[in-house]
């Protein structure tokens, strides 16, 4: 008679909410932040609001803010480039709430600086004015030493 052995139960691995995806490894999501803030920083803002999606979807819940608040700004100012008044003060507005509670620094980037620049362009549109986008830019707060390879 044949032996028959039982297999071992398939791992089970838990639901995620809807619009969450499995964590990312610490150098993709390194390297996906850091693609966000370039794209941000050449004012391609629909390309890091993309590169940061994926960051907020995967992002464990206390970072959650924090990514969705970059994206939101990056919308807000998608919107002040398109000369849409309302959605950029709406879209800033919501994005500086969620990014204050990080500040000063917060992810090896000057939050501060990124939020003064953008409440200054908020108060702009509050009073009725459509500003001259002068790009804020994010600023890391230590500089990232790079192999260039000049001494060989």
């Amino acid at each position: 008679m044949a032996k028959t052995t039982a297999k071992a139960p398939t791992p089970i691995e838990p639901e995620l909410p809807r619009g969450r995806t499995a964590p990312l490894g610490d150098a993709e999501a390194d390297a996906l932040f850091r693609e966000g803030v370039a794209l941000f920083n050449a004012s391609r803002y629909w390309h890091a609001h993309e590169s940061w999606e994926t960051l907020w979807r995967a992002a464990p819940d206390q970072q959650r803010d924090f990514y969705q608040g970059l994206i939101q700004v990056a919308a807000g100012l998608l919107h002040l480039q398109r000369r849409n008044a309302r959605g950029a003060r709406n879209k800033l507005a919501e994005g500086l709430a969620k990014l204050r509670p990080y500040e000063p620094a917060h992810r090896g980037i000057f939050l501060s600086e990124l939020i003064g620049r953008s409440e200054l362009i908020v108060g702009a549109l509050e009073q009725g004015r459509l500003p001259y986008l002068v790009p804020p830019v994010i600023r890391f707060t230590e500089a990232r030493v790079v192999d260039t390879d000049f001494d060989r």
